[in-house]
This record gives C-alpha cells, structure tokens and sequence, in this order.
C-alpha cells in the first residue's frame, strides 16, 4: 500500500514530458515553416518561368527556345526547383509546373511524411 502511495519522481516526470512535447512541437514548427516557404518559392519560380517562355515563345515561336527560356528563369530564381512540365496552347500561353523539395529537419527523413516535403506549382502566362 505504501508503494502505491509514493510520489517521488512525479514533478521530473512531468517536466520531461512536457520538454519533450515542446521540442517536438517546436520541430514541427520548424519543418511546417521550411515548408511553406518552399511553396512560396516554388510559386516565384513557377511564375518567372512562365512569363519568360511566354515571352521567348511570343517572339520566336519555337518551343525549344521557350522551354530553354523557361529553364534559364528557374535557375535564376532557385537551383534547386526543376521544371517537371512545360505546355505552349495554341493561343501562346504557357503553362509551367515547378516541383521543389523543402529542406526539413524531419519530413525528409521519414518515408512516409516524405511527400508532403515536395510541393509543386504550376502558373500559366501568356503573350
């Protein structure tokens, strides 16, 4: 009966469960912000793309020279963002999706939060 009346060790429990949950709570934060500003640049990156395709495509109407336009924009803007769809419709616009993988603490790491790492951004310009 004694034993199961003992509190010590109660206090230490509790502060280290409680600065456990804020650390994870603080690297959640910290990889939901990594994220979001991984969007953000990949929708910056998605759109300078696009208006220099568009450009580019309005004034030479070649794809080729589009597409090179568009991939010389997105490296400018961020190295790391890739152009993983390029379209030209017949009216000239030019739609350009964009996919960038944020650099997070513990999303990257974990196979199956892996893919909410990866954002991807389409934008559409035209002449």
């Amino acid at each position: 009966m004694r034993r199961l009346r003992d509190e010590r060790g109660l206090v230490g429990r509790a502060a280290i469960t409680l600065l456990i949950l804020i650390v994870l709570g603080g690297l959640a934060a910290v990889d939901g912000t990594s994220v979001l500003l991984a969007k953000l640049q990949s929708s910056n990156v998605a759109d300078a793309a696009a208006n220099a395709a568009a450009g580019d495509y309005s004034n030479s109407h070649s794809l080729k020279e589009a597409r090179y336009a568009a991939d010389e924009a997105a490296k400018e803007q961020d190295v790391s963002a890739k152009i993983v769809g390029f379209k030209v419709s017949a009216n000239g616009f030019v739609t350009v999706t964009v996919v960038k993988r944020a650099s997070t603490l513990i999303v990257q790491r974990v196979g199956f939060l892996r893919h909410l790492g990866i954002v991807h951004d389409t934008s559409t310009a035209g002449p």
